[in-house]
């Protein structure tokens, strides 16, 4: 089961105040399939919601819709109010106006109807994607009056929605996690907020475990390449006769370097039995390699 589904069987699972009803499923059915007096009808592919839906048109309105389920390779799920006295009937109560793409916002004067209203619109026309692999949720709306009134109505509950014409329709979207995180508690999906939450933090998790090993990774690279450099000197000067000629420290230096190819600089200042520094060594180390290619230029 995908996370879409999940987020809308959370949704159509919670219990409505009667207030909430009739917003509830006006959002439903505006944002449905097709609403106007020659059709009244959604379509989806999650049975809970097409099931939920016709439960509430018949508590609401006396209304039973017609459910069919069809579809080869996945069921998908269709409610239509087939009787045109009972499509009238059901416009009558909202203020339909000239093709019904006006949201009626006196069906929500309270903000709980707001809510539902808005969780209605989702559970017809909504997406949204799985956190672990993207933060984006959406509306698929069919009419464009009716897109840019919902992204108002959004925007004025402090969730900005960007807007993108389809050959379907308009899509109004976000990308920004705290805004899909907003939208679902808005909606009332408070558990699966929680697990956008826990995925967030789970992904900050394991990036920061990412940069600490790449880092590792880069400064092991640094010392095996260090380690080459130093090690190519020493064997250089030893070839040429010259290594025993160096100054004492850097003679003490190249011998434990030499004796020593894959320790650290650390190890190496342990092993030396002398009150060295990490730093101090390196300083040796590099004015080996510096004689080490001042001859190499000679040659």
């Amino acid at each position: 089961m995908s996370f879409c589904s999940d987020v809308k069987n959370e949704l159509v699972s919670l219990k409505l105040q009667k207030c909430c009803k009739p917003a509830y499923i006006y959002g439903f059915m505006l944002f449905g399939r097709s609403f106007s007096t020659k059709r009244i009808s959604i379509q989806t592919t999650n049975e809970n919601v097409a099931r939920a839906y016709c439960e509430l048109i018949n508590e609401v309105y006396k209304i039973v819709p017609v459910l069919t389920v069809g579809g080869n390779i996945k069921p998908t799920y269709k409610a239509e109010i087939d009787s045109e006295a009972d499509r009238l009937k059901i416009l009558a109560s909202v203020d339909y106006g000239m093709g019904g793409d006006t949201i009626d916002s006196s069906v929500f004067a309270r903000d709980c109807c707001r809510n539902c209203f808005i969780r209605g619109a989702f559970l017809a026309c909504g997406n949204i994607n799985d956190p672990e692999k993207e933060y984006r949720a959406e509306f698929n709306v069919k009419n464009e009056k009716a897109a840019d009134e919902l992204q108002s109505l959004l925007a004025r509950c402090g969730i900005d929605m960007h807007k993108v014409r389809r050959k379907s329709g308009v899509q109004l979207y976000t990308k920004e996690s705290a805004a899909v995180e907003d939208l679902l508690t808005l909606m009332g999906a408070g558990k699966q907020t929680l697990n956008i939450i826990d995925t967030k933090i789970m992904k900050s998790i394991k990036n920061n475990i990412n940069r600490a090993r790449n880092c590792d990774s880069a400064n092991i690279s640094k010392a095996v390449e260090a380690s080459i450099r130093q090690r190519t000197a020493i064997m250089f000067l030893e070839e040429n006769d010259m290594l025993y000629s160096l100054p004492e420290e850097l003679l003490t230096a190249a011998l434990l370097r030499k004796e020593n190819p894959s320790a650290t600089l650390k190890e190496l200042c342990i092993l030396s039995g002398e009150p060295l520094t990490v730093s101090g060594l390196n300083h040796r180390l590099n004015k080996i390699i510096k004689i080490y290619d001042e001859l190499k230029k000679e040659d």
